[in-house]
């Protein structure tokens, strides 16, 4: 009997060995190596030809520049978004009482607005929104503060801030809406007890609400991210020194475009799968079920 029960324990690690042989060849990331093994042929070619050392040295004072205006367009996104989605996650009720009315007329007017602005930024071409901002929007308020206020005041349309401006207010609006299906998305019952317990509306969100929604879209949110450093690439159109604008200029200059755009969107690719990646683990790190 012994004989037999060790033979049926060898003979299912047998197999299961052969099972997790089978699947290595499914589950193993197969694009991950081949995106490797393109990044190692890159940096060798930049490292042995003149060619590529010399476009990746014309291309690398752009990275600060990409990632400098993603990260605080994002950031500032995110800040616009979580005050538009904590607006419309809440539709506005009428109220009882003269106080009761004006505040409901006040969510009300909040909530119309943040709707309105987020049906007109999702409903314009990322272009086009930098365009409105850096020559129109931008230009007008520097104008009227110079008039006002400080007369020495002085913001040019294309510039860096202006960019961070118009991607943050174009992704705030869908962030906005990302947030507010996370805040959606937990039960009522939830915001119920905490508010039986004594907690305000803003202790309520910031301890009970806000740190369950942001670990459900933490996956859309860092799509979000990766879609904001390609779509920094934009701000060429505005003579800002990024990646784009630096290939632009040295394949220009030096009829080399293939080469110079095959290291440029390596860099890009670089940042991106990186992006990816990272995302990734904090969306394992901090799952729902976890």
């Amino acid at each position: 009997m012994a004989s037999t029960s060790n033979s049926l324990d060898e003979a299912l690690s047998a197999s299961r060995a052969r099972a997790a042989g089978g699947n290595f060849l499914y589950t193993f990331p197969w694009w991950l190596l081949l995106l490797l093994l393109a990044g190692i042929y890159v940096v060798i070619l930049i490292f042995s030809t003149e060619l590529y050392r010399d476009i990746f040295n014309e291309l690398k004072d752009g990275i600060l520049m990409t990632l400098t205006v993603a990260f605080t367009a994002y950031l500032l996104a995110l800040t616009v978004g979580l005050i538009i989605a904590l607006i419309r996650a809440n539709p506005p009720q009428p109220g009882h009482g003269l106080g009761g009315k004006a505040v409901s007329f006040l969510r009300l007017v909040l909530f119309q607005m943040a709707t309105l602005y987020v049906s007109v930024l999702r409903g314009l071409p990322m272009l086009v929104i930098l365009l409105i901002v850096a020559f129109v929007i931008v230009p007008a308020v520097v104008n009227s503060i110079q008039a006002t206020i400080a007369p020495q005041f002085n913001l040019r349309g294309s510039s860096p801030p202006s960019a961070v401006i118009a991607l943050a207010l174009a992704y705030a609006a869908f962030l906005s809406e990302t947030l507010r299906a996370g805040i959606q998305s937990i039960e009522k019952g939830q915001t119920e007890a905490a508010r039986s317990l004594g907690m305000t509306y803003f202790q309520t969100m910031r301890y009970i609400i806000l740190p369950q929604a942001i670990r459900r879209v933490l996956p859309p949110m860092g799509n979000d991210f990766i879609s904001m450093i390609k779509d920094s690439s934009l701000v060429t159109v505005l003579g800002i020194n990024d990646i784009t604008q630096n290939a632009k200029l040295w394949s220009s200059a030096t009829f080399r475009f293939a080469e110079t755009y095959f290291v440029a969107s390596m860099i890009y690719l670089t940042m991106t799968v990186l992006g990816s990646l990272l995302i990734r683990y904090l969306e394992r790190r901090f799952s729902y079920g976890r």
